[in-house]
């Protein structure tokens, strides 16, 4: 307690200083409080995306593959190609799944049906659907539909709606239709003993490069591989790109950051007669220089703390996460959108830094110049009115 009690006539002398100009401090709180939250909210969501998507590709099988022909994609006899993959050494297991895109009621869906929704990542209260039945994600139907949907594919497909997939899931159930196996081949035209893809698992995962060329040579059709780490890097990507964009509103909030250390500045220079006055009564270059800082401090602990609390709700919290999505991707807005939040510690603390200590400087720097100055020829020079 003794620091504080020591600081605390100095701290309520600066409260008084900034209750002189109440304007100019409300604007340097609300420019600085601006700032953070644009460059925070770009960072922190670019950094969160890619964390979050880093968690789900983990999930995600080593290798993917799909057989391709003249027209594209063409569905991959399941007996043949489990027979040609599973005498490749190092491959551990090969799952078909069946699973395409529909048209629906508000877009495009995807259709996945069990084998391509493990039970054991779903929540205990969603029941897995039977024939004619579904189950569906929060931007597949209107909030207020429920009964049915109709979606659109080789043939037409009306389907009850069973269950929601829970609102936390969003980033990856938001367009999602889980169904039975016989209708997803009604739907989109695979025949029975036909899947999608192939699934597999391998012994050793960096071996995801190198097995890729047995693969293709093991199976009788042409296919495209695709490997979790390629995945993942596309990801990784996607979000480093995300955040840059995002950035790119922060330029007009740096131009305000370097508009803020200018007026500084320039306030610190016009208050020499003040300080020298201060100093011909006894204050010391030090006592100057605290009461500004203190000053400095006031305005800029709340301003940094509410823009970053700003931000970091904008990111996090999935009511807002979703329209921050929107804003930085330009794409559809999730209405509940989870984010996972590791390693946002450290870009709180990088955007604090970054505003926070040019601020500090430009006012301990300009202050300590001013203070140290003759206090008699800065009140000479100083014309009074």
């Amino acid at each position: 307690m003794k620091p504080i009690g020591r600081h605390l006539p100095m701290l309520i002398w600066a409260a008084r200083e900034i209750q002189r100009r109440p304007g100019r401090a409300g604007l340097h709180v609300t420019t600085l409080a601006g700032l953070v939250f644009v460059m925070a909210t770009a960072l922190l969501f670019s950094q969160a995306l890619d964390t979050t998507w880093a968690r789900l590709v983990q999930t995600a099988p080593d290798l993917v593959v799909r057989r391709v022909d003249s027209g594209g994609w063409a569905p991959l006899p399941v007996d043949a190609a489990l027979a040609a993959v599973r005498g490749i050494p190092g491959v551990t297991d090969a799952v078909p799944r069946l699973w395409g895109v529909a048209a629906g009621p508000l877009g495009p869906v995807t259709v996945v049906t069990t084998d391509v929704m493990p039970g054991h990542t779903l929540p205990a209260t969603i029941t897995p659907p039977s024939v004619g039945q579904a189950v569906v994600g929060e931007g597949v139907l209107p909030p207020d539909t429920d009964a049915a949907v109709t979606l659109t594919g080789r043939t037409d497909l009306h389907l009850s709606v069973i269950g929601r997939f829970p609102r936390d899931t969003g980033m990856v159930t938001q367009d999602l239709v889980w169904m039975a196996a016989a209708d997803a081949r009604h739907l989109l035209g695979i025949p029975p003993g036909h899947a999608s893809d192939l699934a597999i698992r391998l012994f050793r995962r960096e071996e995801e490069q190198a097995i890729q060329a047995d693969l293709a040579a093991a199976l009788p059709w042409p296919v495209r591989i695709t490997d979790r780490s390629s995945s993942a890097l596309d990801f990784h990507t996607r979000a480093l790109r995300q955040g840059a964009v995002g950035m790119l509103a922060g330029v007009p909030a740096l131009l305000a950051l370097l508009l803020i250390v200018t007026a500084v500045v320039v306030e610190r220079r016009g208050n020499r007669a003040h300080q020298a006055l201060l100093k011909s009564m006894g204050w010391t270059t030090g006592d100057l220089v605290r009461l500004q800082v203190f000053q400095a401090l006031i305005i800029a602990t709340p301003a940094l703390l509410g823009g970053m609390a700003a931000a970091v709700g904008m990111v996090f919290w999935p009511p807002l996460a979703g329209i921050t999505a929107r804003w930085i991707t330009g794409g559809q807005m999730l209405p509940m959108l989870v984010l996972d939040s590791h390693g946002a510690g450290l870009i709180v603390l990088e955007i604090i830094a970054m505003v926070g200590l040019p601020y500090l400087a430009a006012v301990f720097l300009t202050t300590l110049r001013a203070a140290a100055g003759d206090p008699g020829t800065d009140l000479e020079s100083t014309p009074w009115h």
